[in-house]
């Protein structure tokens, strides 16, 4: 049987009986979403249905970029349950003005590694926000954790490089830092959201302390140490780089993202909590509470 295009037949089908306005199939390599290309995707009124083709893997975003017939979403990452993988992608679908609130949409999703859809998930969007929205929803915050993933995968020695990043509330979160040495982006014009400045950006996060970025993206400081007097809890084992950015996202309206120089794992923080922790291998949404 092929699964792929049964599926997708009954997600075309279910989007025409409750009048959807779109179908949103998540996919790794775009493998799974070739068999729309041969279907109606019109309503009974002849009303089309958009199609939505959303992924977390850069080459198959690119590739599937350069058709046509549908849009693509490009997600920072995957949670690993369906449900979740639904609501992340609609988030995302909501920031870049594909999806809109009201919309009624049937979400074509899968365990993801084997590109197999295996679930028809449907929503009626609303104005809900999720943990994941404060991801999707911020470029400046979502770009942040793609270089964080980038320094997750190591240096030439293969370890992780830790690093720490604190977005936001700039002139709150320099009072309650200082210099370890010279800002070496004083006087210069850096932003995280531009891909090709992330190989300098690299070169500081093997220096200790944090990097400062403000809301437009721009690197305030880096080798910055975070001393926020505020006390919170962290779990056990995680070391002072995620306590000190626990910290300072409590005593301020930041929001902070460290990566582990034990194992790469990346965290989000918001109000001395971790809103989430992303597997830098699977880019999978492990967990989205404070208690991971």
């Amino acid at each position: 049987m092929d699964v792929p295009r049964v599926l997708a037949e009954a997600a075309v089908k279910v989007a025409q009986e409750i009048k959807a306005n779109a179908i949103l199939a998540l996919t790794e390599t775009g493998k799974n979403c070739e068999v729309f290309s041969k279907m109606n995707l019109t309503d009974r009124n002849g009303r089309p249905i958009k199609l939505i083709v959303a992924t977390p893997n850069p080459e198959a975003y690119r590739k599937l970029s350069m058709k046509g017939s549908f849009q693509c979403l490009k997600l920072t990452a995957r949670p690993h349950d369906r449900a979740s993988q639904a609501h992340h992608a609609i988030a995302r679908g909501l920031h870049e003005g594909v999806i809109n609130f009201g919309e009624k949409v049937v979400c074509l999703t899968g365990n993801g590694f084997a590109d197999m859809s295996d679930s028809i998930i449907f929503t009626e969007v609303n104005e809900e926000i999720s943990l994941v929205n404060v991801l999707e929803s911020n470029p400046v915050l979502a770009a942040t954790v793609e270089l964080s993933l980038e320094l997750a995968k190591g240096a030439p020695d293969g370890k992780p490089l830790g690093a720490s990043f604190v977005v936001g509330d700039t002139k709150a979160v320099l009072r309650l830092s200082r210099q370890l040495m010279i800002n070496p982006f004083r006087g210069y014009s850096v932003n995280i959201k531009d891909r090709r400045q992330w190989d300098l950006l690299k070169k500081y996060a093997f220096f200790d302390g944090a990097f400062i970025i403000d809301d437009a993206g721009s690197v305030v400081a880096a080798q910055r140490y975070l001393n926020a007097n505020v006390r919170v809890e962290i779990p056990p084992g995680l070391g002072t780089r995620h306590l000190a950015v626990a910290a300072i996202t409590a005593a301020t309206k930041a929001k902070g993202v460290t990566v582990s120089g034990e194992n790469g794992a990346v965290r989000i923080f918001e109000k001395g909590r971790i809103l989430a922790k992303i597997d830098p291998g699977s880019r999978i949404i492990e967990s989205l509470s404070s208690s991971t």
